[in-house]
């Protein structure tokens, strides 16, 4: 049983408590008193420990795997044996992929593309020094306090691979919910196992379940070899088609269809783009659609100041007023001016007004201290019969036609809202809140924890909330002078 060794010495390390057991080793949280940090502390099964080939090699790939040294390969301190426990220390990182996985089924993409790189680094690393890992999958992944991928167990496998072909002994080598096809038929391995297992590890903590699954390792085996794997899209349509294309390459049956190396599958996933928060739909609010929302027509006067109302009236009245000057302005060949009969005579037309040179060189934008000024009425020219072409005139000499009262009503004064508070809570702390007011597109932006609930004018509202190395959250909230919503978040991050 694991508890034999809790509060032993292994060595210099003191062993507290028991983390971890998977086929042939006891994982215990333990203490190093000389350098006063904790470490993970891997001890070989009693049953193992007590064959001597199978400790020696144990101990011989321990050691190689602790001269791998790279910023996603866990760190080995140490190797070595009290009594009848064979062990090897390494860097505690209490957090992995699997604990992770508990508390939500899939992890949004930005993550998965950041761990997915920071994984096939280490691998390509370690391919390069001659070692295959054998056994990538989630529970061999873990998180630093930096958000950093960790790939644990380098070694193990190759020392469980050559005990059983050396000593002919029927062992299941790695775990056939995650072998390549290859690895199912017992074939020897090179570097492209490994990518094969990592896109099963990708395509679990994509969608929440495994690509193949059965009663038994031989049912599981067999469907690595022969059948094709889903497309991450149908159990996760919010993936998108790059990063599925990418995954399913690494599924490939065949070696040389996979990405030659770890480096190559790192420099695929980091061309992919892993901010999607524009197309990641909001979650809806009771009594409203599961779209995601739209910018809002914006109507010329509505919820605007009477100054902001007159730039929006004579900026549309003056386009217009651009186009009809094209129109008339532009040289035309004799018989083909507006309004011409066959026989070649031309209808009178009335010219474009008049303006003086001032006003066609002072026209306000909506939000210059001129555009409040109350537009004078422009007199109408007189028609004429007679109109000599000339080129056309530039847009911006062009002097805005401004609306008169007679002509265009005012629009009504703006809506007097009422206001409502609005509290917003996200962990880890420290988290960005972004506030879009729906009605007319004002943003606000904060800092959580918040010291006492917002006050807003009452309407709906985009939230987004983001923070450092974390996915971001999004969702539409109404605010209401009946009472207080409470937004509680809690990221899921790469940390």
């Amino acid at each position: 049983m694991p508890e034999r060794y809790l509060g032993r010495f292994l060595g210099k390390f003191r062993v507290d408590a028991v983390i971890g057991s998977g086929g042939f080793a006891w994982v215990y949280k333990a203490y190093d008193p000389e350098l006063e940090i904790p470490v993970a502390l891997k001890v070989l099964k009693p049953h193992y420990a007590g064959d001597e080939q199978f400790e020696q090699r144990f101990r011989r790939e321990a050691s190689t795997a602790a001269r791998l040294r790279h910023p996603n390969i866990v760190k080995i301190f140490a190797v070595g044996k009290d009594g009848d426990a064979v062990y090897f220390a390494m860097d505690y990182l209490p957090q992995g992929l699997s604990e992770r996985l508990e508390v939500v089924p899939a992890l949004p993409e930005p993550v998965l593309i950041r761990m997915g790189i920071d994984v096939a680094s280490a691998i390509g690393f370690a391919h390069r020094e001659g070692v295959v890992h054998r056994d990538i999958k989630i529970d061999n992944i873990l998180f630093d306090e930096h958000g950093n991928a960790i790939v644990a167990d380098f070694g193990i496998a190759r020392a469980v691979t050559n005990y059983a072909k050396q000593t002919g002994t029927n062992m299941v080598v790695g775990t056939p919910q995650y072998f390549s096809p290859e690895q199912a038929r017992g074939q020897p391995l090179d570097g492209r196992a490994d990518i094969y297992s990592l896109g099963v590890t990708l395509f679990r903590a994509a969608t929440g379940v495994l690509p193949f699954n059965g009663e038994d390792w031989y049912e599981i085996a067999r469907q690595h070899v022969e059948d094709r794997p889903a497309r991450l899209r149908m159990h996760n349509p919010s993936l998108s088609r790059d990063f599925e294309r990418v995954v399913l390459r690494c599924l490939e049956k065949a070696p040389a269809d996979r990405y030659e190396s770890g480096e190559a599958l790192a420099q695929a996933l980091s061309a992919l783009t892993p901010d999607r928060s524009e197309t990641v739909a909001m979650r809806s609010t009771p009594g409203r659609t599961s779209e995601t929302p739209t910018a809002p027509i914006r109507v010329p006067g509505s919820g605007q100041p009477s100054w902001r109302r007159w730039a929006v009236w004579s900026g549309a009245v003056g386009a217009a007023l651009i186009v009809t000057v094209f129109a008339f302005s532009a040289p035309r060949r004799p018989g083909s001016e507006p309004g011409a009969s066959a026989s070649g005579t031309t209808a009178p037309r009335v010219a474009p007004p008049a303006a003086s040179p001032k006003q066609a060189d002072t026209v306000a934008a909506p939000d210059s201290p001129n555009a409040g000024a109350r537009p004078p009425a422009v007199a109408q020219t007189p028609p004429a019969t007679h109109a000599s072409p000339r080129p056309a005139t530039r847009p911006s000499s062009v002097p805005p036609h401004r609306p008169s009262d007679s002509a265009v009503p005012l629009a009504p004064e703006p809506k007097v809202r009422s206001y409502g508070a609005l509290s917003i809570d996200a962990k880890p702390t420290g988290a960005t809140y972004t506030l879009r007011a729906l009605y007319d597109g004002h943003v606000m932006r904060g800092q959580t924890p918040l010291d006492h609930p917002l006050t807003l004018p009452t309407g709906d509202y985009a939230l987004t909330i983001s923070n450092r190395y974390c996915a971001s959250y999004q969702d539409t909230v109404r605010v209401t002078s009946a009472g207080t919503p409470e937004v509680r978040v809690r990221l899921v991050c790469g940390m």
